[in-house]
């Protein structure tokens, strides 16, 4: 559950690079929106992005939709441009004693991760100095398109079409076209993560949600009964 007194939750996402001959890809644009406003900052780098993050001086959960793309680059970028350690206890050439460290005993400047054996990123957690970062995946609790979700949550804003394809760099300038088509992306998630909050699912994902409300419906006591092993 999300401690809302205690925290900043936004809604992050990445543009990056798609031009022919490109040798590598970067984040050219990235926006950042929190939940409750509609005042989206719009960086030209994840560099900027965890500058403005870090900069909040308080907990921070930040929603990605697909994280499995744009955690990439969060990692990428953790670990090599920032020199930031992987939080775990265990020996590396042992990966059966490898065991993540929870929040509260990870070092500052650390990071750690939840990705499935199957390739499903769920969370990374950065711990910068006294605050921590969350970054979590969206889609784990709204599974569709961000076209499919304006239309199913009706939004007030909705998913524009862009131009992928073009020669961009981070720091290069960006586009009154290009600004409103990514503002619009963290603004039609945080419209729908809004509806899910109000009726207060905020867990990791769908089906925890959908457990909660099970539970909600017939009862803690009914379900405790019948359900035991969930408790």
């Amino acid at each position: 559950m999300i401690s809302w007194n205690k925290t900043k939750v936004l809604v992050g996402d990445f543009e990056t690079t798609v031009y022919t001959g490109q040798e590598f890809t970067e984040v050219w644009a990235s926006a950042v929106v929190e939940i409750g406003s509609e005042d989206v900052e719009v960086f030209h780098s994840i560099d900027e992005t965890f500058d403005y993050l870090n900069s909040l001086n308080k907990d921070v959960i930040i929603y990605y939709h697909n994280l499995k793309f744009d955690g990439e680059f969060w990692l990428y970028y953790l670990a090599k441009k920032l020199n930031y350690k992987q939080a775990f206890s265990g020996e590396i050439d042992k990966p059966e004693t490898i065991k993540m460290l929870k929040k509260r005993e990870m070092p500052s400047k650390s990071f750690t991760y939840a990705i499935s054996d199957r390739g499903q990123w769920y969370k990374i957690l950065i711990k910068t100095g006294k605050h921590t970062i969350e970054i979590r995946d969206s889609l784990k609790l709204l599974p569709f398109s961000v076209k499919q979700i304006g239309e199913s949550f009706k939004t007030k804003h909705k998913k524009l079409e862009m131009e992928y394809k073009g020669k961009r760099y981070a720091g290069c300038a960006i586009t009154d076209e290009e600004k409103e088509y990514i503002k619009n992306d963290v603004l039609v998630v945080k419209e729908a993560l809004e509806f899910m909050f109000e009726q207060g699912h905020d867990s990791l994902t769908i089906g925890a949600c959908c457990l909660t409300e099970y539970k909600r419906i017939i009862g803690k006591r009914f379900f405790r009964c019948y359900v035991p092993r969930f408790n």
